[in-house]
């Protein structure tokens, strides 16, 4: 008889093994064809699922934008080295903008004299060294004006108060613009006039339409591309002779004509208590309050508007605050880290009308005390040190900054840029508007997951000269380039016809391997001249890998039928 190593209470009968073979079988089968199935149409950004999504074509202008951007107060630094650690500080989160105050009463003191009597020198100095610095960290400034001198206003009145004569006014705007052509092309002009306090006496709409009438068109004579902010009205809900809402002050300016003089709109966004996706009401201040303000958009047949932010966010004071100061509400650190990412998160999916919060504010000088609820709004403190709410921002803010899949503009966080990169509008463009440059030494930095990157380049007639490009720290493709004695690799743009429409970058790069993150740089050479319209990123698999995956999915299909057969016949 013959031996058997089983006991017999361990033994399973014939029929049972045969068809827990089977069931096992199929289940394998299953498995490798659904395990082939996924790897075949899975997206590179599915491992990632908190990433974001591609981006989406808007067609209101000014919106396909970086939507990060915080205020900052860097004119009041003495000490250059806190200037530049803060910027630097800005352009490593990720953050695309500052909102920066250009006093008019400090920088013309006196009429047609741009010379600080207090420090002795060029009363334009200081901010040049803040654009120079914004360029050479990649960010891009929201010019404030407004601030009347004392020689421009009527007697016994403050610095918030109006120009005697608005051309007063139009004459610093066209200087301004002038001077910094190319460099900070985004003006807001004035700051909450339905607010007494801001406007420096009776609140008056159509004082405050007749300025912006001014500064628009002085602002377009000197700088046709320059965009112009309308000034954000303050969130209220009082009617007195202090305050009136924003809803009524903008009725009242578009009964004026106003919206042929501003090219965004602007407002504050303050969640006061109130998490970024509660309801909006008439009567309540939160984010989506600025839907309301939208709603009048509508009424007027103006809705190609885009509305960007100049004030957002939420306060995170102490509880050794009074109640009855704290103006903003009050959240805790963490709702406030929370909150404020999450709010531009649901405005940018949700609002197709929506470009840039400018977030109230980065870090003060040390002028607002620790006793001041506004002291609580900072991101980073006086020593530079990051509160919750940088670290939030900063981490939504850098996925933002990776190319995934899409298509994107200019302005974009994936394009990152350093020199001077002027905005222009460009009908043929996808995105209506291209960035361009002559700048030796500027350069734009592409973060991307996929396998292929194509340049959409603005108008070619005119660019000329070399683009020294790299791919993950390495020459580019060399099949898609040409390279120097040095083996450096390079677009050169005289060679590339008037009529190319698009330049391949990437081509099937990484294919066979998971979807990684690359970075793709290009550097202007001495002498170059180009512009761009967009860039896109796709992922194309691989036809081998494909093969080789169906081929592994038919013979394993084809072995567990063969053990399903022998199965059966025993």
């Amino acid at each position: 008889m013959e031996r058997s190593d089983h006991k017999p209470s361990e033994r399973v009968p014939r029929g049972g093994s045969c068809l827990l073979r089977i069931v096992g079988t199929i289940l394998l089968i299953l498995s490798a064809g659904f395990g082939a199935w996924h790897l075949l149409t899975q997206s590179p950004w599915e491992e990632q699922a908190s990433r974001p999504a591609a981006a989406a074509m808007s067609d209101t202008p000014h919106t396909s934008v970086n939507p990060y951007s915080v205020n900052t107060f860097l004119s009041q630094e003495v000490e250059p080295w806190k200037r530049e650690k803060t910027m630097e500080m800005i352009s490593l989160a990720g953050i695309g903008w500052i909102k920066e105050g250009f006093p008019w009463s400090e920088i013309e003191p006196d009429q047609g004299s741009f010379w600080d009597p207090e420090f002795q020198q060029d009363s334009w100095e200081k901010y040049d060294e803040i654009v120079d610095l914004a360029e050479e960290y990649g960010v891009r400034i929201i010019a404030r004006l407004d601030h009347t001198p004392p020689w421009a206003r009527d007697e016994g009145s403050d610095y918030h108060s109006p120009p005697s004569d608005v051309e007063y006014f139009g004459d610093f705007v066209e200087k301004f613009v002038s001077r910094y052509s190319g460099r900070v092309q985004h003006i807001q002009i004035w700051n909450e006039p339905n607010l007494s306090r801001e406007w420096g006496g009776e609140i008056d709409p159509a004082g405050y339409f007749e300025l912006l009438q001014e500064a628009y068109t002085r602002a377009k004579q000197a700088d046709p591309d320059v965009v112009v902010l309308s000034a954000p009205m303050a969130m209220t809900n009082e009617r007195s002779d202090r305050a009136i809402t924003e809803f009524e002050y903008w009725e009242a300016l578009y009964e004026l004509g106003a919206h042929n003089y501003f090219d965004v709109m602007t407002a504050t966004g303050y969640g006061i208590d109130q998490p970024p996706e509660e309801d909006p009401a008439d009567d309540v201040i939160n984010l989506r309050r600025i839907e309301l303000l939208r709603s009048i958009l509508q009424d007027y047949d103006d809705t190609n508007r885009p509305i960007w932010l100049t004030e957002y966010g939420w306060n995170a004071s102490p509880d050794m605050i009074p109640d009855e100061e704290q103006e903003w509400g009050s959240v805790t650190p963490t709702q406030q880290a929370d909150w404020t990412a999450s709010g531009i998160s649901y405005m940018s999916d949700n609002w197709d009308w929506f470009g840039v919060a400018s977030i109230w504010y980065f870090r003060q000088v040390g002028l607002i005390p620790p006793d001041a609820p506004e002291y609580y709004f900072a991101m980073v403190d006086l020593e530079f040190t990051p509160r919750e709410v940088y670290l939030s921002v900063k981490n939504d803010a850098l996925e933002h900054r990776i190319a995934l899949p899409g298509k994107y503009g200019p302005l974009e966080s994936p394009i990152q840029q350093t020199g001077t990169w002027s905005r222009a509008t460009d009908s043929d463009a996808p995105f209506g508007d291209v960035i361009e440059t002559d700048d030796w030494g500027a350069e734009i930095r592409i973060e991307f997951t996929g396998t292929d990157l194509t340049l959409v380049p603005g108008d070619l007639d005119g660019a000329g000269g070399w683009l020294y490009v790299t791919l993950n720290g390495e020459p580019a493709q060399e099949h898609l380039f040409s390279h120097d004695e040095l083996g450096r690799t390079y677009i050169d743009l005289d060679a590339l016809p008037d009529s190319t429409d698009e330049i391949t970058l990437v081509e099937g790069y990484g294919t066979n391997q998971s979807p990684q993150d690359n970075v793709f740089v290009m550097h202007v050479h001495e002498g170059a001249s180009f512009s761009i319209g967009a860039i896109e990123v796709d992922y194309n698999r691989s036809y081998g890998r494909f093969v080789l995956l169906s081929m592994l999915a038919i013979g394993g299909m084809g072995a567990g039928l063969a053990t399903i057969r022998v199965g059966m016949n025993r």
